[in-house]
């Protein structure tokens, strides 16, 4: 074997032993040691606090980055996130005014990668929430919106002008096609349609175990009770009529009285709102809850100076339906009952109306009608007649009637128009009536169907256009020479076949 071989043979182990010795440079890592996440709340881990607007702060300590997240929307923490640290972390969590009667409760959750703490929340509710504006002995308050108010008080229309002009645009509170949209309604509505509330109130260590009543009348002889729930500090009271006089108790199961007095109203109108259930969106309170668009027609001034009177026949949007959210909850039809209503005529058609009424022991009818305006007069001259006849025999029973349709504006506004000229208020002014619709939310002045051609949206249903710029002159053409009302009465008689005798006894029962 020659010297190179031999050479090689030697340098190869040499070669390996080196290849294979550590670099001196390079080192493996040391295992870092488990750590255990811990979480040590050092302090309070449950927190009851009032029902006003307010804060409070917890203490802990991680020994690994951590997160804080309030497990519901009406509680905020800050910070939300923090390092591992061996010293306290202080985190504070902040609440606005409960605006329930019922205590609320949620948690701020704590958290790390291997750890969690549950830190408990209750506010406490707050016994005057939903309360309206206090009403005090003595008091003179207006009865119906403010926004409704001003349209009444500064527009006056004259008679036979309905195809000329409207003024309805020119006042805020429905769809003008301007301020209100299909986007902003459900939280921005000013709920012209509904009358002003009020609150009644009493001292807390006055209040006794048990119900409690409220006794509510008025200088027109009208007069309502209400049971009020056991704890309760106040009660709302609205639907008030305008221009009268009350007076008021508010007594325990014992009979002892929480609070007494007396107050008077102002106003144009009767409205009348009952309640519903309250629907939310994203955790947002939305607007159009409750039975809308309802009125009386009594406070109307006659031709021949003449009062109609109140609390005789009410208009309005629908009481129930086939499908949610139903409008009344059982408060609403309680307040129903309290307003005195005894009876429901029901207008609606095949597709929704509704063989019974929406609060038992009501008197019903419901004659299926398909469609409003000078239709409604003529084809359905029978169903009509039906109507009428209606409310003049549950007026002779003493049961005021509440009549609508499902929005309260066509079929309803075709029957109100028939109804007050007949007792002789002046066209202008049934007119001013029957815009008053436009104060409504959707569901009511609006239908939600007409989205895709309505995209303003614009209230369509003013004196101009529709029903009543199909029902009035038809009316006028039957009056020949005379009034208003001549021409009514002769549709009733002449067309729908009404007797003379239900016309007069209509007419002295709602007049004053």
């Amino acid at each position: 074997m020659n010297k190179k071989c031999w050479a090689l043979m030697l340098l190869l182990p040499l070669l390996a032993f080196c290849g294979s010795k550590d670099d001196p440079q390079k080192t493996d890592p040391e295992p870092k040691p488990d750590v255990k996440a811990e979480i040590v709340i050092d302090g309070e881990s449950e927190f009851n606090v009032g029902c006003e607007e307010g804060s409070g702060t917890l203490s802990f300590t991680s020994n690994v980055d951590w997160t804080a997240t309030p497990d519901d929307s009406w509680l905020t923490v800050t910070p939300t996130s923090g390092k591992a640290s061996k010293s306290p972390v202080t985190v504070t969590f902040s609440y606005g005014q409960n605006p329930n009667q019922k205590n609320r409760s949620t948690y701020i959750v704590l958290s790390a990668v291997g750890a969690e703490k549950n830190i408990s929340v209750v506010q406490a509710g707050d016994p005057m929430a939903g309360a309206a504006t206090e009403l005090k002995n003595g008091d003179r308050v207006l009865a119906n919106s403010p926004l409704v108010e001003k349209f009444l008080t500064e527009v006056t229309y004259e008679d036979k002008t309905y195809k000329e002009y409207t003024k309805i645009f020119d006042y805020y509170g429905g769809f003008d096609g301007v301020n209100l949209t299909w986007e902003n309604w459900e939280t921005e509505w000013p709920d012209g349609d509904k009358p002003e509330s009020y609150s009644l109130r009493w001292k807390k260590e006055d209040m006794e175990s048990g119900k409690i009543k409220l006794h509510l009348e008025d200088k027109l002889g009208w007069s309502g009770d209400m049971e009020i729930a056991e704890g309760s500090r106040y009660v709302n009271i609205t639907n008030l009529v305008p221009n009268d006089k009350y007076t008021y108790k508010v007594t325990t199961a014992s009979g002892k009285v929480l609070t007494e007095g007396g107050f008077s109203t102002t106003g144009t109108i009767h409205q009348c709102f009952f309640s519903g259930n309250v629907q939310k969106k994203k955790g947002v309170t939305l607007k159009g809850e409750g039975a809308r668009n309802c009125r009386d027609l009594g406070g109307w001034k006659t031709l021949d100076g003449k009062t109609v009177k109140y609390r005789m026949v009410y208009r309005g949007g629908r009481l129930n339906e086939k499908w949610t959210p139903y409008p009344l909850n059982e408060q609403g039809e309680k307040e129903v009952l309290f307003e005195g209503i005894g009876a429901e005529l029901d207008l609606r058609g095949k597709s929704d109306v509704i063989h019974e009424p929406a609060v038992e022991g009501l008197l019903h009818c419901s004659p299926v009608i398909e469609q409003g305006g000078k239709t409604m007069l003529t084809a359905d001259k029978e169903k009509t007649k039906e109507c009428f006849e209606f409310v003049v025999n549950c007026l002779r029973q003493g049961k005021p009637v509440h009549f609508h349709c499902s929005l309260g504006r066509d079929r309803t506004g075709t029957l109100s128009i028939l109804l007050m000229g007949l007792l002789g208020v002046r066209e202008g002014d049934i007119a001013k009536e029957y815009e008053l619709t436009y104060f409504a939310p959707v569901g009511y002045s609006v239908s939600s169907s007409d989205k895709a051609s309505n995209t303003k949206p614009l209230f369509k249903n003013t004196r101009m256009e529709w029903v009543y710029s199909d029902v009035v002159p038809y009316f006028w053409e039957l009056a020949g020479e005379g009034t208003f009302a001549q021409g009514v009465e002769n549709y009733l008689l002449n067309v729908a076949g009404v007797s003379q005798k239900d016309i007069d006894d209509f007419r002295n029962m709602m007049l004053e």
